[in-house]
């Protein structure tokens, strides 16, 4: 008898982690259970204090310092070290388009040559913050960039060409208003740090952007070497 009731405990137990990994990172399959990765940590987000755009603009310009600071709050929350190398060499950016709590970026590039191709790169988005829709193309006699992405602490949506479910299927994963116009792909897969998944890009030259989950993300991008020239953005008034 005993031993029936510690099996049922324990087949109880594997049911509900199943469910909380799909919660937090969204199930592999199946639109419904897809559609919930933001929502286990959204009583935590919803504490953080909120982002406007006021922080991060001193008379029409963007304040590098203050994007800089809070993206080093956000790793802090997220248990993400924070290495001296990182603090010295870490660089942000708006686009230029004067948005920056809901578009933009921070990075850091570990390596980045072109003697034999190797690029490592870190990039940080704050909680639901947009990486604007971009592709590679071929430039200078180099190749069009490849590449894929490691989520190490927090979650990421990953959109393009390619994905496991619609981007109808995220409720609660909504474009930037200023950014709606210039989107035009719509398959997603969530990069998350509790499942360590690599999400690729799909076909050379394929569009894609990314999204932040409610806590945001830092997310190891493996790739070819590129040069800047070569990226395409679909929004004109992009300046990176």
């Amino acid at each position: 008898m005993k031993s029936k009731v510690i099996l049922s405990i324990i087949a109880s137990a594997t049911l509900l982690l199943g469910a909380c990994n799909s919660v937090e990172c969204g199930a592999q399959s199946g639109a419904k259970a897809s559609a919930t990765p933001s929502e286990a940590p959204a009583k935590k987000a919803a504490t953080q204090k909120k982002l406007t755009k006021d922080m991060f603009y001193k008379n029409g310009k963007f304040d590098e310092e203050a994007a800089k600071q809070a993206y080093f709050d956000m790793m802090t929350n997220l248990g993400y070290p924070i290495s001296e190398n990182l603090r010295k060499n870490m660089w942000v950016s708006d686009f230029g388009l004067g948005d920056f709590p809901n578009v933009g970026m921070g990075g850091i590039f570990w390596a980045h040559e072109n003697k034999y191709g190797v690029f490592g790169h870190e990039i940080f988005l704050l909680p639901n913050q947009m990486l604007i829709e971009h592709a590679h193309n071929p430039y200078g006699g180099i190749r069009a960039k490849n590449e894929c992405w490691h989520c190490r602490a927090g979650l990421s949506y990953c959109f393009g060409e390619e994905g496991e479910m619609n981007d109808t299927d995220l409720k609660n994963v909504v474009v930037p208003e200023s950014q709606k116009k210039f989107v035009t792909v719509h398959k997603v897969t969530p990069a998350c740090s509790k499942k360590g998944n690599v999400v690729w890009m799909g076909r050379l030259g394929a569009k894609h952007y990314q999204i932040a989950g409610p806590e945001g993300a830092v997310v190891t991008e493996y790739g070819s070497f590129h040069q800047n020239e070569g990226n395409v953005y679909t929004n004109p008034a992009v300046k990176f």
